[in-house]
C-alpha cells in the first residue's frame, strides 16, 4: 500500500489545488492486486477543515468506496509514485494516468465533481472536465 506519510507532503504542497473543494470529499489510491482481491488497505485522502489528509484505510470494493474518484496502480507503478520526491509526484501521477500506469476511476457525476470543487485538482492532472454542468 502508498504511505499515507509519503503522500501528506504532496498534498500540503499543493494545497491550492483543493481550496475549492468541500470538507469530507475523498479521493483513494490502491495497488492492481488489492482491487481484485476487493480487500485489503488503500490511501484515503479526505477534505477535513480545510486540509487533504492521507489516511490508510480499510479497501473492501469499488461498490463499498464513498470516495470521489480512484487511483489504480498497475505493477510497481504507485512504488514509483511513492519513490519520487513531493515536488515531482503530482507530475509523476498525471504521467502515469496518461501512459495507462494508473487507472483513473470516477465514482460521482461530472457535475458532483464540479460542484464539490474538484475542477482544479483534476485539471492539473489533465482531467478536464468543463462541460455542461456549467
Amino acid at each position: 500500500m502508498t504511505s499515507p506519510a509519503s503522500w501528506q507532503p504532496v498534498f500540503d504542497r499543493h494545497a491550492n489545488l483543493f481550496e475549492a473543494l468541500e470538507d469530507g470529499r475523498s479521493l483513494a489510491m490502491l495497488d492492481k492486486a488489492t482491487w481484485d482481491a476487493g480487500k485489503g488497505e488503500a490511501l484515503s485522502c479526505k477534505l477535513e477543515g480545510g486540509r487533504m489528509q492521507a489516511l490508510s484505510a480499510a479497501w473492501e470494493g469499488a461498490a463499498k468506496t464513498d470516495a470521489d474518484m480512484l487511483f489504480v496502480g498497475l505493477r510497481d507503478s504507485l512504488a514509483q509514485l511513492d519513490a519520487a520526491g513531493p515536488d515531482q509526484r503530482m507530475s509523476l501521477l498525471k504521467d502515469s494516468i496518461h501512459e495507462g500506469e494508473v487507472l483513473f476511476f470516477v465514482m460521482k457525476t461530472k457535475c458532483t465533481l464540479i460542484d464539490a470543487g474538484w475542477e482544479d485538482f483534476l485539471d492539473s492532472l489533465g482531467l478536464a472536465f468543463m462541460g455542461a454542468c456549467r
